[in-house]
């Protein structure tokens, strides 16, 4: 029986040009402005989305005025939306809004944490609406980064 015998042909590898060139001959400089470009056309409909969300999060809020006994299972739903806004606003340059949505997740993960003792429901619903009033106005007033001062003033 032969043997076989193969021979090896090292191939070039274009993997690097195809990803920086991404097929369009464009440097990767030039893709970075484009992606750039992208995110910033889809701002806007971000920002109308996040406003949505706002409002989702504050008909949950009013529901837990209204009967602060019902908080518990409306804060799987409260923590979602909340998270959402705070993964995506700093993709879109709305990094005020971001740390925001990620001070009132830290709050709900730590209410969470505590294995849903909530105490007396009502002492928590002044922190989110404290948080809700901030992201409202950031949002409302297209605030994109804030110093600490404009965020204190909001």
């Amino acid at each position: 029986m032969r043997e076989a015998t193969a021979k090896l042909i090292p191939m070039p590898n274009r993997l690097k040009d195809r990803v920086a060139g991404n097929g369009e001959g464009l440097s990767f400089e030039e893709i970075i402005a484009k992606s750039a470009a992208i995110v910033s056309s889809l701002r806007g409909e971000w920002r109308i989305g996040a406003l949505h969300d706002m409002a989702e999060l504050t008909k949950l809020a009013a529901a837990m005025h209204a009967d602060p006994l019902s908080m518990g299972p409306l804060l799987t739903t409260f923590f979602s939306l909340a998270h959402g806004i705070q993964g995506q606003a700093g993709t879109f340059g709305y990094g005020a809004v971001s740390d925001t949505a990620a001070q009132l997740c830290e709050y709900l993960a730590d209410l969470d944490a505590e294995g849903g003792n909530l105490g007396d429901p009502r002492r928590h619903l002044q922190v989110f609406d404290r948080h809700l009033s901030e992201l409202r106005r950031l949002l409302i007033d297209d605030v994109r980064d804030a110093t600490v001062d404009l965020r204190q003033a909001v």
